[in-house]
């Protein structure tokens, strides 16, 4: 199971959705969020974050017209390969100020998300009843009926 997982107090979906970060250096980054949750989300870029730094970010979500303008923290930073060799970075970033109506935004489109097959055969059910199970209760009890409605089996 994913390190951290269990501590978690959202869902995370995976997304491919473009991030803008502002750094404190007066630079610009640009990166790709491959998950999403209302507590944070882990980007792939070219260039490194670096643990500990405070970043602004700003993104979309899909089917709206607003961004998401906010700051958080850069938890961890590593860099991978890909099957060319090819060098890229990923973080995870914990917001710092996901307040209302972006907060709302982001758990919605979240579960929303319960709806994709393709996100409960990739990511897998499991993983995702983990999530579940840490949501606060009206939230744990949509994520679990759009599932029952899907016909994805008892939901424990």
């Amino acid at each position: 199971m994913e390190e951290g997982r269990s501590k978690r107090k959202s869902l995370r979906v995976p997304v491919n959705l473009d991030v803008r970060f502002d750094l404190a250096d007066g630079s610009t980054l640009k990166a790709k969020i491959i998950n999403l949750g209302t507590e944070g989300i882990f980007v792939k870029s070219d260039e490194p974050l670096r643990p500990g730094e405070s970043v602004s970010l700003e993104f979309l979500i899909p089917g709206t017209l607003n961004s998401i303008q906010l700051t958080g923290e850069v938890m961890y930073s590593r860099t991978d390969e890909d099957e060319h060799d090819a060098e890229y970075h990923v973080a995870g970033i914990k917001f710092s100020d996901l307040a209302e109506p972006y907060h709302g935004m982001v758990r919605d489109y979240t579960l929303k998300m319960l709806d994709n097959e393709e996100l409960l055969r990739d990511g897998g059910i499991l993983l995702v009843l983990d999530d579940l199970r840490n949501l606060p209760p009206e939230d744990r009890l949509k994520g679990y009926h759009i599932l029952i409605k899907k016909g994805s089996g008892p939901v424990l």
